[in-house]
């Protein structure tokens, strides 16, 4: 049984179901989860509008009125049927409600469902997460969106200011910029995308102030007020960001409240999320894994993507039929659809070093490569982190045009552990953007070379 049918708990049901198991889904909201209908769908569809209306121009309005359209297009207009049909064509049985643990009976675990119980052999859980929201004084008080609620509304405020400097936060201040809205980005940190290294942030500041985003780090946000039809974001020592709405993009919490956990002999941890194994199976109270409970996705805490939560449930299936492996996390990848795009995956070099690894760091300016020439690239960059004492990849991050496709490569390499002698060796297609990665993998491997002689 799925409790939550986000990416992770749709691909376990099928999985199994298609290999001849009796499957339930159990959900109290959309089919699918949120990714499909209020987020990494939407979200793109609104990112591709957004780049062609600053290509083509024209009246902000009308084309923002249009991209809405194709957004609600894409999302199925926040209808399920084609998820529960495609559910239902594997065999599934789909159960609307709320489901919650409700201890055990013999080998099973129980399950409620709005007053239904209901017992299975194993139960994933795949809850998802939702958008957090900050103990900012006055924020109930003024307009605002949470990015779900953002990505389903067809409002363009003339002014939107926007709290966070993460991946959301990045992507919608370029929407809304791309359709003509004042848009003020306020980070409390020193540069955009915590995540990644600065050098990232920098560029990518760069790159929405050229949009005409108002992008403003280090600012602590200390209340919000009423203003008019607005609001008056008030800063600590600075002046106010006045705007129209305010969304509020701090980051995400695991969704696992009210689960009944305590039933079965485990509590989730501080910041909500469920503690699992290397086969992703809820540990409980004693560190043990809980007989029969695993989680898939957000509500785990581990690099909260669609794909890993694809990945997870992958791996939930497998264990489930006999074919059980461990879950590698070290070639998932990060990206941020922003123009340009964002990349990373493995360790940062500063990372690698508090835990005592001699990290080399080289990168490639995309603009130097043939392809960025061709393209007319200004701001664009690779850099690669090698375990010294191995010479193997365990780090990328990188800023460019597509480049969560031309790096992709990079995910597979620190996976591997490949050698930076082979990655230099590698051949790529000429003109392709992904040629950026070789000069730097070549100094690299001599610098690897050198430190190996000297030995």
């Amino acid at each position: 049984m799925v409790l939550g049918t986000g990416s992770g708990g749709e691909v376990v049901a099928g999985e199994v179901a298609r290999a001849g198991g009796t499957v339930a889904a159990v959900d109290a909201g959309l089919f699918g989860g949120e990714c499909p209908y209020v987020a990494c769908v939407p979200s793109k569809a609104m990112l591709l509008a957004a780049r062609e209306h600053v290509l083509v121009g024209g009246e902000h309005a009308g084309a923002f009125g249009r991209a809405v359209l194709r957004r609600d297009d894409t999302a199925e207009h926040r209808h399920d049927d084609g998820a529960v049909k495609g559910l239902a064509d594997d065999g599934i049985e789909v159960v609307r409600g709320r489901g919650t643990l409700a201890g055990r009976a013999g080998d099973d675990l129980l399950v409620e469902v709005d007053g239904r119980r209901l017992r299975a052999r194993a139960v994933v859980l795949g809850t998802g997460s939702e958008p957090a929201v900050p103990p900012l004084e006055g924020l109930d008080d003024v307009p605002t969106w949470t990015s779900d609620q953002a990505l389903s509304s067809p409002d363009l405020p003339s002014r939107l200011a926007i709290l966070g400097g993460g991946a959301v936060g990045c992507e919608l201040a370029q929407v809304y910029a791309s359709f003509g809205t004042h848009v003020v980005l306020v980070e409390s940190g020193e540069h955009l995308l915590a995540s990644e290294p600065a050098w990232v942030g920098a560029i990518l500041a760069g790159a929405l102030r050229d949009l005409g985003v108002d992008v403003r780090l280090g600012v602590r946000i200390t209340g919000a007020t009423p203003r008019g039809d607005g609001l008056r974001l008030v800063v600590e020592d600075g002046p106010g960001v006045d705007a129209d709405r305010l969304l509020v993009a701090v980051g995400r919490r695991p969704r696992s409240a009210d689960l009944g956990l305590a039933t079965v002999g485990c509590a989730p941890a501080e910041d909500g999320s469920l503690t699992v194994d290397a086969r992703c199976r809820v540990l409980g109270a004693d560190g043990a894994p809980v007989a029969g409970l695993f989680a898939v996705g957000d509500v785990t805490g581990i690099a909260p993507y669609t794909h890993t939560a694809n990945y997870q449930g992958r791996i939930v299936a497998a264990h489930l039929q006999g074919t059980g492996r461990d879950a590698d996390y070290s070639g998932i990848p990060r990206a941020v659809y922003t123009d340009p795009t964002v990349f990373g995956v493995g360790e940062q070099a500063q990372q690698a070093r508090v835990r005592g690894i001699h990290a080399l760091v080289d990168g490639t300016d995309v603009a130097d490569t043939g392809r960025g020439f061709i393209a007319g690239v200004g701001a664009g960059r690779v850099e690669l982190v090698v375990d010294a004492a191995t010479g193997r990849l365990i780090g990328a991050s990188a800023i460019g045009p597509e480049a969560d496709s031309w790096a992709g490569e990079l995910a597979l390499a620190v996976r591997a552990g490949l050698d930076v002698d082979l990655l230099s060796d590698h051949v790529h297609a000429f003109p392709a953007w992904s040629e950026a990665i070789q000069p730097a993998a070549s100094r690299l491997a001599e610098r690897v070379r050198t430190i190996r002689a000297s030995a």
